[in-house]
């Protein structure tokens, strides 16, 4: 089964403690909300140095999509510790949601973000970064894929095209199949595919 979804779909909304506002791509289920998601994927502007909202029990992955980057530092006081540096070209950072994180922009420059979570108990996911090129992934123990792409277009094997700010959901059509992807990215494309796996107990 396949859905994609466009600009005209996604919606913004205050962050969960208030600090900026966020654009939620897709949330899954459709209907669920901040409190009781299975996964969400949203973009996010942080304009300004500060606190990461907290969300117990979700496991967090984050990519620079725009800007010169920032620095995650992993705990309260934001001036010791662990710090992530997330960059123009940088994997994703994946860490806890319950993991206190405070942002600084790199040279004060605003930056936007692509923000996957999921709920620790349901499920677990992987989020990879795409260019130019032909890719193909196999994923045998996902039930869902996730491709988003935020610059340039990808072309299925089929023949789907996802173009500049479009969004494809790809769920397997057989409990236990596992789903494979075959895309190919034009030029100075930006791509983001993410593979989500639901426990035996979780909903599928």
């Amino acid at each position: 089964m396949m859905q994609i979804w466009s600009e005209q779909d996604f919606r913004t909304m205050p962050w969960k403690n208030g600090g900026g506002s966020t654009t939620e791509l897709a949330i899954y289920p459709s209907q669920a909300g901040l409190d009781n998601f299975i996964w969400r994927l949203s973009t996010a502007t942080v304009a300004t140095d500060g606190p990461f909202s907290h969300f117990v029990g979700i496991e967090r992955s984050l990519a620079l999509l725009s800007g010169e980057g920032m620095d995650l530092y992993l705990h309260e006081t934001g001036d010791e510790g662990e710090v992530a540096e997330l960059r123009p070209d940088s994997a994703p950072f994946r860490f806890n949601g319950e993991t206190p994180v405070v942002a600084k922009l790199l040279n004060g420059v605003a930056i936007t973000d692509l923000n996957m979570m999921s709920r620790r108990e349901v499920c677990s996911h992987t989020m990879l970064r795409f260019g130019e090129g032909d890719h193909f992934v196999q994923a045998n123990e996902a039930q869902q894929i996730l491709l988003f792409c935020y610059e340039g277009q990808a072309t299925l094997a089929d023949g789907t095209l996802i173009q500049r700010q479009q969004l494809l959901l790809q769920e397997e059509n057989h409990a236990h199949e596992g789903l494979t992807l075959q895309f190919s990215a034009a030029a100075e494309s930006d791509i983001y595919l993410i593979i989500i796996r639901f426990s035996a107990t979780g909903a599928g």
